[in-house]
């Protein structure tokens, strides 16, 4: 009797899932392992920076109940990390040297926060998987001052939560105004204005050069020659690809897998999804990600879809993501590109309602920000995804008017 074939998926992480359901959806009838570094069951880590921090003693959800996981025949093995891939043989070794042959593999192993040491070689804490959160609650809970290194959505999210529950925090980075590029002018200034009026304090502009001192009184070196002293000192300066375990694997590599818009890494039955994949740009040596939650999702069961049914179908779904701070969920679809026009067609931004479109000079329609327009932001989510011209854009925000104030 031929044996059935075997799917791996190193990462158990939300894409290396639902990579797992595409897999069983499109048909494959076949084993799927999914090896997971950690030793507990896979989470939503989109909340460990918003409102688990918040609550000292709340835990993020699992992304899959073993019954879920038993009725779709998904082998999870966690504590198995991925640790070389021999693609002539076709195995993966994992970290306690067991080899897994496969007919196919989904690389999924995702991203970690980059990280950031002192003088001394001592690294700082940041904020990626449970163990982090429950460190940083119980640094907070000691600390006078919290220091946050990094203008990025996670530095945002941790002050937002910290102020929350009342901690003096002061945020550090080289932005002068932080989140401008992917949201724009107006809307970054508002939501900045948020953190100062909620009694964050900002010093922007001045890019941090070394971090010296220790816990209770770190010394944070300024480019401008200042100091800046505080009990904690956490780092929020983005993350960084799992990557490293394919080193001499033959997968193509630049600040993550590559591969192409259906998840094929060039080598035979070897796909990439989620964060850990990339794409060539348009610009020579640029490559773009899938490392939104949602794009991550479904960029995966894309792939997992493709290998079971033996297709190569493209995945271009509009760049989805959201951000939650001080009790405002922003979220962005689509892109917002150097040089956009930010144009507000819906409510007001300074009330913290309100949609706003990305568009070039010339007419050319990129994505859309929105807050407490949830409902609203499907049908541009649909314009999107159809190519439509901005003219269809305005006709939407013209209509929704219209059918707020009938």
């Amino acid at each position: 009797m031929t044996p059935p074939r075997a799917a791996v998926i190193a990462g158990a992480s939300a894409a290396g899932l639902a990579a797992a359901d595409g897999l069983r959806d499109g048909g494959w009838t076949g084993t799927i392992t999914v090896l997971g570094e950690e030793r507990r069951p896979p989470y939503d880590r989109t909340m460990l920076s918003k409102g688990l921090l918040v609550r000292p003693a709340a835990q993020p959800l699992s992304l899959r109940t073993p019954e879920q996981l038993a009725e779709r025949g998904i082998d999870l093995q966690v504590g198995h990390a991925a640790r070389g891939l021999d693609i002539d043989r076709r195995l993966v070794v994992t970290g306690d040297g067991a080899v897994l042959p496969y007919d196919a593999l989904i690389l999924a192993t995702g991203s970690r926060p980059r990280t950031m040491t002192t003088v001394d070689g001592h690294p700082l804490p940041g904020l990626g998987t449970v163990e982090d959160l429950e460190l940083l609650r119980d640094l907070v809970d000691a600390a006078r001052t919290v220091t946050l290194i990094g203008t990025g959505f996670i530095s945002l999210e941790i002050a937002a939560a910290l102020r929350a529950r009342h901690v003096p925090v002061t945020v550090l980075g080289a932005d002068t105004l932080p989140l401008a590029g992917c949201l724009g002018d107006q809307v970054a200034r508002w939501l900045w204005d948020q953190h100062r009026t909620h009694g964050v304090d900002g010093h922007l502009g001045r890019k941090v050069i070394s971090v010296g001192g220790g816990p209770g009184d770190f010394l944070v070196h300024l480019e401008d020659g200042s100091v800046h002293h505080g009990d904690v000192v956490l780092a929020g300066i983005g993350v960084v690809p799992c990557d490293e375990w394919l080193t001499g694997s033959g997968v193509r590599r630049r600040g993550g897998v590559l591969c192409d818009a259906a998840g094929r890494t060039g080598v035979p039955d070897v796909w990439a999804a989620g964060d850990l994949a990339r794409t060539d740009g348009e610009s020579p040596g640029q490559t773009l990600g899938f490392g939104h939650w949602t794009n991550a999702v479904e960029q995966g069961r894309n792939v997992g879809l493709n290998v079971a049914r033996g297709e190569a179908n493209a995945y271009h779904g509009p760049r989805t993501f959201w951000t939650e701070q001080y009790g405002h969920t922003i979220r962005s679809i689509g892109t917002r590109e150097p040089g956009d026009l930010d144009e507000t067609v819906e409510g007001d931004v300074a009330s913290g309602e309100f949609v706003v479109l990305h568009h070039g000079r010339d007419g050319t329609w990129h994505g859309v920000t929105a807050c407490r327009r949830d409902r609203a932001l499907r049908g541009y989510r649909r314009l999107l995804l159809a190519r439509a011209p901005l003219a269809d854009a305005h006709a939407l925000a013209r209509q929704q008017l219209s059918s707020r104030t009938s």
